[in-house]
């Protein structure tokens, strides 16, 4: 006699949902990028740089759940586009910080109004509290993954 075992409903169903969505989104999302000439890390890493200016390749690796060197690798891009440049950090000489610049402003600014328009079309039929009480849960579930990430060795 066999044990069968079954989940419920709820078991690794929030995981799945989040799977379903980054997998069903990311085809339209990278399109969009690429009209923009962006690819989705050279893209996610100017919009952190946009909103953190100032912090080390290492930390930007971090902040994206990207490794250090593909991180060095897109920024290196980045920089070859002209659209982010290194300073050295004055109070570590031996840091080197990131910083937009005013063509990488410009590059996420032309292709904001597409990525507003993906982001309405996923967020349809939510009302304003819905989308309210969304936001609130994912910026708590990414600060609960950056946890997560820092207790793996």
């Amino acid at each position: 006699m066999s044990e069968h075992h079954s989940l419920t409903a709820l078991e690794g169903w929030h995981i799945y949902m989040i799977k379903l969505l980054d997998s069903g989104l990311r085809p339209p999302f990278e399109q969009l990028l690429r009209e923009h000439g962006f690819s989705t890390a050279q893209y996610t890493a100017l919009t952190v740089l946009a909103r953190r200016p100032g912090i080390t390749s290492s930390e930007l690796a971090r902040r994206t759940f990207v490794r250090a060197q593909s991180m060095a690798d897109t920024v290196k891009v980045l920089m070859d586009k002209g659209l982010v440049r290194r300073e050295p950090d004055q109070d570590h000489a031996r840091r080197l910080l990131l910083f937009p610049t005013d063509g990488g402003y410009r590059a996420l600014q032309e292709c904001q109004g597409d990525v507003n328009q993906l982001e309405t079309r996923l967020l349809e039929n939510l009302d304003d509290d819905e989308r309210r009480t969304v936001s609130a849960a994912l910026r708590t579930m990414r600060f609960n993954l950056q946890r997560i990430n820092d207790d793996t060795p």
